[in-house]
């Protein structure tokens, strides 16, 4: 016999899926509870896709852009493009969600991404710069930054959600070093082909090659994506919601209807998370985009050996972020006191990526490596520790849009990062990302206090 669960919210009566629950039980099995594996993977390779299609363009972005009578800005404003749009983007597939499966949401954006790679690969043919523009911004459009780490943040349990929102954080990276290692490798592969023309060439090749990547992870989505509990208004927080609910609960209305609210302790807490968020992604952006431009700008290298070296760089900074992953499954560690300790490691890591005095290329070139690696590793844990916290101290209501808004910040962190890091030069790097990080360490020690796990949260 199916289970029906009765929910009282406005007098109205909603029959619940006994798999997945909008409001989940407490206990053991909630803290624990984990989505089936084929849709967890299935999201974190999405969450890596998101960061391909931002990056693979970096290395040839600029040439892209000087081939259709544009400038640098130009470029960096072409990569950034994509996550500020991502900003509408989110905010409106977050009130399809409500209306629509999530399933449905997502396969329809991802051909919408399709249309904007092609568009992006055509703007050879068209000869016409704005086109550029218009294609990254619908691709960021349709960008769904968002959907990941909500989809995390409703299926996984408290205790499992740090250890996998660092294997989050960690696909992130990994989306970052497998955009331009394949930008690398399809530039060799078209040298290699001797294919160069409107259509096709090693500026186009990457809207083509995205095009084809969005499609088939469409028809993945639909063989085994598993929906999340369902999306809806009657989730949040309604006006006369506690009264309707007296005696539906063993606790008193007063009770409900205080935890159904948000204090000013956890939004402060949460606004913390989203400003480590913001620059966590601003500085993870900013550092690819500026290494590809000192290399190929400052010491010739060459498009394939600029974006291998940022691919090189990426790929460890995941792999190490990965293993943090296993070992908070093993090694529990407070999340504030993470984020706290990340801020500081942040700061100091700063120092090696100051302009110092060395003569010798492959001197500079081994600093600098080492200083964008330990940068990144720590912003990598900025962002797991921030999204783990921001998402628990707040009451299960919320959680949508506390991961809503936490895209939102990464998507805003990105797009700047991409401007900042096209403009800025070796002399003036190091001291900006000294002072944002620096600001990030004030307001996490400054809201430290605030970032305590809501107990009803699961």
């Amino acid at each position: 016999m199916a289970t029906t669960t009765v929910t009282v919210i406005g007098a109205e009566l909603r029959p619940q899926s006994p798999r997945w629950e909008s409001e989940p039980r407490a206990g053991p099995d909630a803290e624990e509870r984990m989505p089936a594996r084929s849709s967890l993977l299935l999201v974190l390779y999405f969450a890596m896709l998101t960061n391909v299609n931002v990056v693979i363009t970096i290395p040839t972005a600029h040439d892209y852009a000087e081939r259709l009578g544009a400038d640098n800005m130009f470029a960096g404003l072409m990569i950034g493009l994509v996550p500020l749009c991502a900003i509408i983007g989110s905010l409106a597939n977050n009130e399809l969600m409500r209306v629509l499966p999530l399933k449905t949401v997502w396969v329809v954006l991802c051909l919408g991404n399709v249309v904007g790679c092609v568009l992006y690969a055509l703007a050879g043919l068209m000869r016409f710069k704005w086109t550029l523009l218009f294609a990254r911004g619908l691709g960021g459009l349709c960008s769904c930054f968002n959907i990941p780490g909500l989809y995390i943040s409703l299926t996984v349990g408290t205790k499992r959600r740090s250890e996998v929102l660092f294997y989050y954080a960690a696909m992130l990276t990994f989306g970052c070093a497998v955009g331009p290692a394949l930008a690398a490798i399809l530039e060799v592969f078209m040298k290699f082909t001797k294919i160069n023309n409107l259509v096709l060439d090693s500026d186009t090749i990457p809207g083509w090659f995205m095009a084809m990547v969005y499609l088939l992870f469409a028809v993945k989505a639909l063989i085994l994506l598993e929906e999340p509990p369902t999306l809806r208004k009657s989730n949040l927080p309604q006006r006369g919601a506690s009264h309707s609910s007296v005696g539906s609960r063993s606790s008193g209305g007063s009770d409900d209807s205080q935890k159904s609210r948000v204090t000013w302790q956890q939004a402060a807490a949460c606004c913390a998370c989203f400003w480590h968020l913001c620059v966590g992604s601003a500085v993870n952006t900013g550092v690819e985009v500026y290494a590809v431009n000192t290399l190929q700008q400052v010491l010739g290298w060459s498009i394939s050996s600029s974006a291998l070296f940022v691919a090189v760089i990426m790929l460890l900074c995941g792999l190490f972020n990965a293993s943090l992953g296993r070992l908070l499954r093993l090694v529990p560690c407070s999340d504030s006191k993470g984020l706290v300790a990340g801020d500081a490691s942040a700061c100091l890591a700063c120092v090696l990526l100051f302009h110092f005095d060395v003569h010798a290329v492959s001197g500079q070139i081994c600093l600098m490596a080492l200083g964008l690696l330990l940068v990144l590793i720590v912003c990598c844990l900025l962002r797991a520790f921030a999204m783990s916290i921001a998402t628990k101290v707040v009451p299960d209501s919320f959680t949508q849009t506390v991961a809503t808004w936490g895209a939102l910040a990464m998507s805003l962190g990105r797009g700047g990062g991409a401007l900042v890091g096209a403009a800025l030069d070796v002399d003036s790097f190091a001291p900006v990302l000294l002072c944002l990080f620096a600001s990030t360490f004030m307001v996490g020690l400054a809201s430290r206090q605030h970032m305590k796990t809501e107990h009803k949260a699961s």
